[in-house]
This record gives C-alpha cells, sequence and structure tokens, in this order.
C-alpha cells in the first residue's frame, strides 16, 4: 500500500514540531518552508548574502534528522560567546552551501541527503523578498520584524511580497500530488500567509483534492494576531486560500496561569476558542498542551494532536 502524501506549509517552531511528530508515521512528507522572516542571525545573513531567510528551513531539516548524527548536531548548534554571541553555525553552513550550489533548494537537499532524511523540504521560492503590510490607516511596513513591532499598532487591512516572487515548480508537484495539506502553527501573518502569497501557490491549493488542515495556534501573536480568536484565524487562512480549510484542530484546554504569564509580558493571550456557525469546516477540539520547564508552552508536541492529523 502506498504511503499517505502529506504537505506542511509554515516555517519556524511549529512547523518544525510538528514534522518531528508526523515522522514517526509511515508517511511521504514534503515540507514547504516559508523564506520572509528577516530578524536574528538569519536575518543579518540575508541582508549580507542577499539570499532568501534560511533559518527556518535549517530548523526543519534538522528537526527531521536523526539527533545522533555529527551534521544535525552542528545544524542546531549556536555560539553563546563573544562577538559571534547568537550566530547560528547551521545558518552558516546554509549560507555557505547556497553559494556552492547556487540556490536554497539545492543547498537544502544537498544537506538533506548527507543526513538521510528521507523526507523532501522545499522553500516555498529560491527568490529573497519581503512580507510588507498595508494598515488601515494606510501606511505600508516593509518586514515580518518591522509589522511585528510597529506603533502605534494600527490593524492590517492586507498582506503582500516585495518583490513579487514564484513559487518553485517543486512545491507546485507536491501539492498537486498531496492526499493531506497541513498548514501548520507558527507565525500565523508574517509565515503561514506570507508562504501562500508566493505566487502559484494559493492556485495549486484551490485546485488540490488533498485534504486540508490547519492547526490553530495556541497563543496570540503580538503585532500579527492581538485579539484574534480562533475562528479569526479560520476565517483569514480562508480570505488567502481562496477556500476554507477542511478542518481546523483547536486547543480545547485554557493554558495555566503559570506558564502563560512569561508570554502575556510580550502580548501573547491564549486565543479564544469561538468556532460556533463555521459550516465549511470541520472543527476537531482537543487538548494539544504539553509542559516542557516550569514556564514553557511546548505547542502541538503532543503525539495525539499528530494521530489526529494523520488519522
Amino acid at each position: 500500500m502506498p504511503r499517505k502524501r502529506v504537505v506542511c506549509i509554515g516555517g519556524g517552531t511549529g512547523q518544525s514540531q510538528v514534522l518531528r511528530g508526523l515522522a514517526r508515521f509511515p508517511l511521504d512528507i514534503t515540507a514547504l518552508v516559508g523564506v520572509t522572516d528577516n530578524g536574528g542571525h538569519s536575518g543579518q545573513l540575508r541582508k549580507i548574502f542577499g539570499i532568501p531567510q534560511v533559518g527556518d528551513i535549517r530548523n526543519c531539516l534538522a528537526s527531521l534528522a536523526e539527533d545522533d548524527r555529527l551534521l544535525s548536531s552542528l545544524l542546531r548548534y549556536r555560539f553563546r560567546e563573544g562577538e559571534l554571541d547568537g550566530v547560528s553555525l547551521g545558518n552558516l553552513i546554509v549560507s555557505g552551501l547556497i553559494r556552492m550550489k547556487g540556490s536554497l533548494s539545492e543547498a537544502i537537499d544537498a544537506l538533506r541527503v548527507e543526513l538521510g532524511v528521507p523526507h523532501t523540504i522545499l522553500p516555498v521560492s529560491d527568490q529573497s523578498t519581503h512580507i510588507c503590510a498595508e494598515l488601515a490607516d494606510g501606511r505600508m511596513v516593509r518586514g515580518e520584524w518591522e509589522i511585528i513591532g510597529r506603533s502605534p499598532r494600527v490593524p492590517i487591512r492586507r498582506l503582500f511580497h516585495w518583490p513579487v516572487v514564484t513559487c518553485l515548480s517543486s512545491c507546485i508537484r507536491a501539492i498537486a500530488h498531496a492526499d493531506l495539506i497541513v498548514f501548520c502553527p507558527g507565525s500565523f501573518m508574517t509565515g503561514i500567509i506570507s508562504a501562500l502569497l508566493t505566487r502559484g501557490i494559493q492556485t495549486a491549493l484551490r485546485v488540490s483534492r488533498a485534504l486540508k488542515v490547519q492547526v490553530v495556534n495556541i497563543m496570540t501573536h503580538p503585532g500579527q494576531t492581538d485579539g484574534m480568536s480562533a475562528r479569526d484565524h479560520i476565517e483569514q487562512l480562508s480570505i488567502y486560500l481562496g477556500t476554507s480549510p477542511d478542518v481546523a484542530i483547536v486547543n480545547s484546554k485554557r493554558p495555566p496561569e503559570k506558564w502563560v504569564k512569561p508570554y502575556r509580558k510580550d502580548g501573547s493571550e491564549p486565543v479564544r476558542l469561538d468556532v460556533e456557525g463555521l459550516r465549511e469546516t470541520r472543527i476537531i477540539q482537543a487538548d494539544l498542551l504539553e509542559a516542557e520547564g516550569k514556564d514553557v508552552l511546548t505547542l502541538y508536541a503532543r503525539p495525539g494532536a499528530q494521530n489526529m492529523i494523520v488519522g
């Protein structure tokens, strides 16, 4: 019996956690990863080399690699001393391979082969671009972290890429052949939606017959989804997708206050469970929380979350 083909769209920690969970099942997985994050060390490399963002896709690759491999450990290593404090060795390796191989997709595939990863990891585009926002007051903001940090925090009217970039043909083929498409948790506006803005991907997703599953964030993201409920997340995805997701998995258990407190300091709140009346999307409510440490939320790490996606 052929393996079920699953496409995961997203970027960042949320996507890598979903990938790690799904990899336990007999699936043919393709990760489509956004390239517009401009923050941190990865953002510095974008400015220096004029390349797409490499941090998220490096993180996804590492999540699918065996932990005991030396190269896997190198991809995860981050310096903590002196002038290199905060520098990701993995990001440097990927950036060097881009210059050697000619593109981000070729660099990641070369690393995938070296790591023995049986799944496929693709950037949505090999071209460098930025996520931009038109605000309700008419202002334009360019860049993920500029959008997040805007002041005053005027609502976002629409999102777009500048410059416009085209989706890789290999991404389009993966979507066309998929049995299941998962929109992963993560930076919703500047990560998930940004990936959907890549030219060609929306059409491919609309015509795909695959089951489309959205995993709704547990916490709001400051500067992106302030005050948004689970229903708001689903409706916003539907707008940019051009169709409603078939299924949405939402967290039904409120996080304990002691876990929420560190997030609240940054302006983040639990996403309100407000999903009544959604006719085109089947809602699955489940406890998606797992604690790791005293005050950290490890989102979507429970095996049950991946069981619901696959089953």
